[in-house]
């Protein structure tokens, strides 16, 4: 029985890759997927995930529009790549008039909730709001599978990871509030890369959503190439769906994760207990490792 997620995106390049690989593997039912600010404002991650549902043959997906904005402070600054529109056509669908949190909270408090895993790809502002409105959320998600966060070094400050920086406040909630997380993280993805040649491969399946995936790709892999001067590039997101694919493909370890909110130089960073000298409560199945084979695999069986 093929297993029942939840997409929560802000919508680039990677998000997009990410949503057609939870819509059309055999292993996803994706039940829907819900979008906050992030990568850009609400109005364009709403639009590119509209396109993606779009362009990939996803229609049956139902679209819900979430946060416009963090709970407190105002977004990290984004560069015009993560501000764009994608290059995709344009679609006349349209978001579910019910809002993110709201289905949220019905959709977790209703009988399919805890079989369907949550996989957040970007802020966590939606499930902090819903949270906040219905605590008992906490226990109805069997599982949260999020890319965000790192334990080492951060990628917009060398503190703190985008998705967590973006919205530190939501992030803090959601990781207190006991929901059994797996943080796919910057160490992972950074092992999980993607050259011009693999995709390449990939635009070879010939599908619709294999087409538009690799040319996704191959946009996000030339911006490593470009301004990181590196031969590879990383499609963040996708880690984390295929780790909902195939739980086994990342190597976890259980860490304590707290978020840093006041830190002059380090908000936004996810602080973990490597050693576990500290003998605090784990929260957190944090990646450490990731079979970078099996993700190609599981990339190109989804978009066959």
């Amino acid at each position: 029985m093929a297993q029942k997620v939840i997409l929560d995106v802000d919508t680039g390049g990677d998000d997009a890759v990410a949503i057609l690989l939870a819509g059309h593997h055999p292993a996803l039912e994706l039940v829907a997927v819900t979008v906050t600010h992030g990568n850009a404002p609400l109005s364009v991650t709403l639009d590119n995930t509209l396109r993606v549902i779009a362009a990939g043959q996803l229609g049956h997906v139902p679209v819900y529009s979430g946060a416009l904005t963090a709970l407190v402070n105002p977004p990290p600054p984004m560069n015009s790549d993560q501000r764009a529109i994608l290059p995709l056509p344009a679609t006349d669908l349209q978001p579910q008039t019910e809002r993110a949190v709201d289905f949220l909270i019905r959709y977790y408090m209703g009988p399919l909730g805890p079989d369907t895993v949550y996989a957040p790809i970007g802020p966590l502002t939606n499930l902090a709001l819903a949270l906040r409105i219905e605590p008992r959320l906490a226990t109805r998600i069997p599982r949260l599978v999020t890319m965000g966060g790192a334990y080492l070094e951060g990628n917009t400050t060398p503190s703190a990871e985008f998705n967590i920086l973006a919205d530190p406040e939501a992030a803090h909630i959601v990781y207190s509030a006991g929901i059994p997380i797996t943080m796919i993280g910057l160490e992972v993805t950074a092992q999980a890369y993607v050259s011009l040649d693999n995709v390449a491969k990939i635009g070879q399946i010939g599908s619709p959503w294999a087409i538009v995936a690799a040319s996704l790709m191959e946009r996000d892999v030339r911006w490593f190439i470009n301004h990181r001067h590196v031969e590879r590039g990383q499609i963040y997101d996708a880690c984390a769906i295929a780790t909902v694919i195939d739980p086994a493909l990342t190597r976890t370890k259980p860490m304590h994760v707290g978020i840093e909110l006041r830190g002059e130089l380090t908000r936004g960073r996810t602080v973990a207990d490597i050693s576990g000298h500290h003998a605090l409560p784990v929260n957190v199945d944090v990646g450490v490792a990731i079979d970078r084979m099996r993700f190609l695999e599981i990339i190109r069986a989804g978009l066959s």
